[in-house]
């Protein structure tokens, strides 16, 4: 996962406050362990998009820009598609700070360090989740057998059961409620399940 304070979110549009416990305290976030200084934020932008200047230029507003398309939470997960590829974006940490994954078609989500996305919070299990791209049908998320489950749009899914994510839906593991926002830079059309 890689960092950039110089994009952490506007703190005048939303709360600079982290996740809050039941109890309204505020909660740490963890970071992933790959995490980097801005620079490292449009490296791997390009060498995500085989260093594609204008696919870079066409996916770099929806990423500094995801948390203004957040309507529920201030906290999100963004899933890129750009041809054949995927990858991730997320604003999940206590700096608020937009971290992007490398390409990929499984990023795990939880307290482990070798988690894509890390989230230290109540109730998230090491490896609480999975979050999965298919180029015919999108992303998707599983749950790996957590004890508070996993949650999207209210319904808790099953273990092992895959759950196709549309753009908005509001996931919650553990005590985290966060969106799932899509963005696409290519022609490419997926087919519904």
């Amino acid at each position: 996962m890689v960092s950039s304070h110089f994009f952490s979110a506007d703190s005048d549009q939303r709360s600079g406050t982290a996740p809050k416990s039941p109890g309204g305290s505020a909660i740490p976030v963890g970071i992933a362990p790959q995490t980097a200084s801005p620079p490292w934020l449009l490296d791997t932008l390009f060498r995500n998009l085989s260093y594609d200047l204008e696919q870079v230029a066409d996916i770099i507003d929806p990423i500094l820009t995801a948390q203004n398309h957040c309507y529920r939470t201030d906290w999100y997960v963004q899933g890129i598609v750009a041809d054949d590829r995927a990858f991730l974006s997320t604003n999940i940490n206590a700096d608020r700070a937009i971290q992007v994954t490398l390409c990929g078609t499984r990023w795990l989500l939880g307290q482990g360090r070798r988690c894509a996305v890390a989230m230290l919070q109540p109730g998230i299990a090491d490896c609480h989740a999975a979050l999965n791209f298919d180029s015919l049908q999108g992303f998707f998320l599983t749950d790996l057998g957590s004890d508070g489950g996993t949650w999207v749009n209210g319904r808790r899914l099953a273990p092992a059961q895959r759950h196709y994510l549309q753009d908005g839906d509001l996931i919650k593991l553990g005590s985290l409620r966060f969106e799932f926002l899509q963005q696409r830079c290519d022609q490419s059309v997926w087919h519904d399940a």
